[in-house]
């Protein structure tokens, strides 16, 4: 989504295929038109094409003779079908063929004349015949033209956030969450025990439904997601405990099967589990981390993660504050059928990542009302670092290509050479390419900006 610049690069975030419409374009025999281009907006374009009744004819007699060089009629030999019998019975589709031929064909010429590029595909409308001619109105949307101001005297606010040894200790908790034990007891479980259960809901009769019973079922009692009836019922629970348990579902559930209705389980307590945490040591510190010696240079290494992801996170808060500073004071129009295919692009994304469910429209729409200013923004943005490109001359060397083949190679441990080999199939290194021309744009604009730290 975020590669690419059009025609020979690439297309921009929702951008799509434009067509190729470059001078040494083979448009075919050169028709007789006129065509006059209005601009309704900064990325609308209204061609008004005039095709006169002598191209129409010379169409038609094409499509007559290609008709009559082809038709098998019973009673002709191929090639032999009487033209007046051909015009007589054939009329109207040999007019329309005429017009399918036709209408494309004098819009590609009329493209190349006027020097315009569509995003998409185009839209035709009031197709007429008068006189004998063709005229038709080609609705097209194609990229703004900007030419941006004011980015070279920027000023923007943005947080940088100490790490503190709060900080530090906290992802050491959680590290020692994460390696936490369950060693099981016997006594009373409480809030910040592990219960397994086996259970089974009941009818409205009170009858077990055999069929959804649940058996050696995990559950945290600390959980923010357990249900308040539940954690009532099993806290002071001990092993081989059986109850039955009433939750009232909020109007809000996430199953709407069970969206605000009553539901009575029946329970048993099959073990209390203890969560037992390692000691905050240097064994913990060599177990979380083999090449560290001491829970002193594991916590080194902790803060110095986090100055790295703190780091990284105010990079991207001043990137799109700049972004916004540039947005606010250069506005221009955005094309919709990007802003459409951007969207049609997450929605491709949240069916695979749904694969084997139904489409749901309303699930797509809801996505489509969410996203639509996230998909502005992204061609916004895209639009933005490519202006700069232009107007500031940034270009890639082969060196710096180089470089960054270098680094995903160390990264992912494997050889340059394969890398290599990976960034020729399909459209890989282009991407790359437009990587690093959005990287340098945007470090063009950070060179300029001042950053204020709050």
């Amino acid at each position: 989504m975020t590669h690419v610049h059009e025609h020979d690069h690439e297309h921009g975030p929702g951008e799509g295929h434009s067509h190729d419409h470059g001078h040494d374009h083979d448009h075919g025999e050169a028709r007789s038109f006129s065509v006059a281009v209005a601009s309704p907006s900064g990325t609308r374009r209204v061609l008004s094409i005039q095709v006169p009744a002598e191209e129409m004819e010379k169409e038609r007699s094409r499509v007559l003779a290609e008709y009559r060089r082809e038709l098998r009629i019973p009673g002709f030999r191929k090639g032999k079908v009487p033209l007046a019998y051909i015009q007589k019975n054939y009329g109207d589709t040999i007019h329309t063929d005429a017009v399918r031929n036709l209408l494309p064909a004098v819009f590609e010429q009329a493209l190349h004349q006027e020097r315009l590029f569509p995003l998409g595909d185009p839209r035709f409308e009031k197709v007429e015949f008068p006189e004998g001619g063709l005229s038709f109105d080609a609705h097209i949307e194609v990229r703004p033209d900007i030419e941006l101001k004011g980015y070279d005297r920027l000023t923007v606010e943005a947080t940088r956030r100490e790490i503190a040894d709060g900080d530090v200790d906290e992802m050491v908790s959680h590290l020692r969450e994460r390696m936490a034990v369950y060693s099981t007891v016997d006594r009373a479980a409480t809030t910040a025990d592990y219960t397994v259960l086996d259970y089974v809901p009941l009818s409205e009769a009170g009858e077990p439904e055999e069929a959804h019973r649940v058996k050696d079922y995990p559950v945290a009692l600390s959980s923010e997601n357990l249900l308040e009836e539940f954690k009532t019922g099993l806290v002071g629970a001990r092993a081989g405990d059986e109850k039955t348990i009433t939750v009232v579902y909020p109007a809000d559930f996430g199953d709407a099967e069970l969206a605000g209705k009553t539901r009575s389980f029946q329970v048993r307590v099959t073990e209390v589990k203890e969560k037992l945490l390692p000691d905050a040591d240097d064994s913990f510190a060599k177990r979380v981390d083999p090449q560290v010696a001491s829970l002193l240079e594991l916590r080194l290494r902790i803060r110095e993660q986090l100055n790295a992801e703190e780091e990284s996170r105010f990079r991207r808060e001043v990137e799109e504050k700049i972004i916004d500073a540039v947005i606010a004071g250069n506005a221009f129009e955005v094309p919709e059928v990007m802003v459409q295919n951007y969207l049609a692009s997450l929605i491709e994304e949240d069916r695979r990542q749904r694969e084997g469910s139904v489409d749901d429209e309303a699930r797509d729409n809801a996505i489509r009302e969410s996203y639509r200013e996230t998909a502005q923004r992204a061609i916004r943005r895209y639009f933005i670092l490519d202006a700069i490109r232009r107007q500031e001359n940034v270009a890639v060397t082969r060196e710096e290509i180089d470089e960054r083949i270098r680094v995903i190679a160390a990264q992912v441990g494997k050889p340059e050479a394969e890398i290599r080999g990976l960034l020729n199939q399909g459209r890989r290194r282009a991407n790359l390419e437009s990587d690093l021309l959005d990287e340098k744009s945007m470090a063009f604009l950070r060179g300029r900006t001042t950053v204020k730290t709050g």
